[in-house]
This record gives structure tokens, sequence and C-alpha cells, in this order.
């Protein structure tokens, strides 16, 4: 019993300390109104918008200077994505 006890013990130990897998990394992520986002640029901070519709929804109408990545490609294209400015995806 002391034996089998060890082993469940010790392939605890092994998967706990096993590195995690590979993936996309923790982003800190939230919700915001359209009132927190205006705060936000009457404070003229810097502020990214993404438009993840598809390119004819953007062509009707978006937020102008708001760069469109359609949701099912943003994972190909985070390379165009602001990494210092504050993002909002719409």
């Amino acid at each position: 019993m002391r034996r089998v006890l060890a082993i469940v013990l010790l392939a605890s130990a092994v998967a706990w300390a096993a590195p995690a897998p590979a993936g996309n990394p923790e982003v800190p992520e939230k919700y915001i109104s359209v009132e927190e986002v205006k705060t936000l640029l009457d404070r003229h901070q810097r502020v990214t918008f993404i438009d993840v519709r598809e390119k004819a929804q953007y062509d009707d109408l978006h937020i102008k200077g708001a760069l469109n990545i359609p949701l099912d490609v943003l994972p190909a294209r985070l390379d165009e994505v602001s990494r210092t400015e504050f993002l909002v995806l719409y």
C-alpha cells in the first residue's frame, strides 16, 4: 500500500511540475462600455480600434481609423496589432 501511495504522489508531482502547454499567452481582457472608451479618448489615451467583422460590414460602416481584421483571421494577423496601445475590438 505504501508503494502505491508513493507512486501516486510521485506521478502527481511530476505531472504538476511539467511545463505548461504551448498556446496563446494570457492577455488581460475586459468588456468596456462606450462611455469608458469615450473617457479614454477624452484623456487623449492612444486607442487602437479593431473591427472584427467581415470586410463587407466594415465597408458599410466603421469607426474612423479602425483596422479591419476579421475575427477568424485575427490570430494569423496579430503582427499588425499594436502591443503598446490600448486595443478595443468590436
